[in-house]
């Protein structure tokens, strides 16, 4: 699994292995996370609220 991260657009492609990426732009949507971390609840809007303050 892999993010591209783009800030200026404030989405999110997420890649999973023979998948089309999803795309993920609402605030409230939850970001899927690797099983080894599958405590971390992140959502978009955290994630650019960390990224773009």
């Amino acid at each position: 699994m892999g993010w591209l991260i783009d800030p200026s657009e404030r989405v999110i492609f997420v890649y999973f292995s023979n998948q089309p990426p999803e795309l993920f732009e609402q605030a409230e949507q939850l970001l899927p996370v690797p099983s080894f971390a599958s405590d971390l609840q992140l959502t978009v809007g955290d994630l650019f609220g960390w990224l773009l303050e």
